[in-house]
């Protein structure tokens, strides 16, 4: 499972860049019952260059085990990826 969004980043040279099909995985996850961290790294396509990491963090809902579907539940709640597509 992953995201598809545009995102804009600002490469080594201080110049923004925008990847309108970039790819959003959650790479990293951890955590206990109280609070989940998960890493979500941003790729500028499905098979393209890594572009930056985020982190992010949510209370896991105990009575739903798989928490990988939960961390990508939280992205979409947050502003950066309210208009991101399952991919």
């Amino acid at each position: 499972m992953a995201l598809q969004k545009e995102v804009t980043v600002t490469d080594s040279f201080g110049e923004d860049r925008t990847f309108p099909n970039a790819y959003h995985k959650i790479t990293q996850i951890s955590g206990n019952k109280e609070m989940i961290q998960a890493v979500v790294t941003s790729f500028a396509s499905a098979d393209g260059a890594k572009l930056q990491d985020m982190t992010t963090g949510f209370v896991p809902n105990l009575s739903e085990s798989n928490f990988i579907a939960q961390a990508y539940n939280h992205l979409k709640t947050l502003p950066d990826f309210a208009d991101a597509v399952d991919c």
